[in-house]
């Protein structure tokens, strides 16, 4: 939804950080864009101990939680069916 926010958890719940929540939506991007073998959560591009780390693990966790199914996260563009 436009201009809404969101981060994965509530530890990222922070209004302010709008890389945080586009990282989360990046993360669900990626994973849902190939298989987890193909598109691995090692891939994270971000700096390991960062909100924006842990935000797109979070996107990345919730994506393969879908996998074989359709995912709607509800704040980030929608990805459709999740490859297995």
């Amino acid at each position: 939804m436009p201009g809404k926010l969101c981060f994965g958890s509530v530890v990222h719940n922070n209004a302010s950080r709008l890389r945080t929540s586009k990282s989360f939506c990046e993360g669900i991007a990626y994973r849902a864009s190939g298989t987890a073998v193909a598109k691995p959560a090692e891939d994270n591009p971000h700096q390991t101990g960062s909100d924006a780390f842990d935000a797109w693990d979070d996107g990345w966790d919730l994506s393969n939680a879908a996998a074989g199914g359709t995912l709607a996260s509800g704040c980030c563009a929608p990805t459709g069916t999740i490859s297995a």
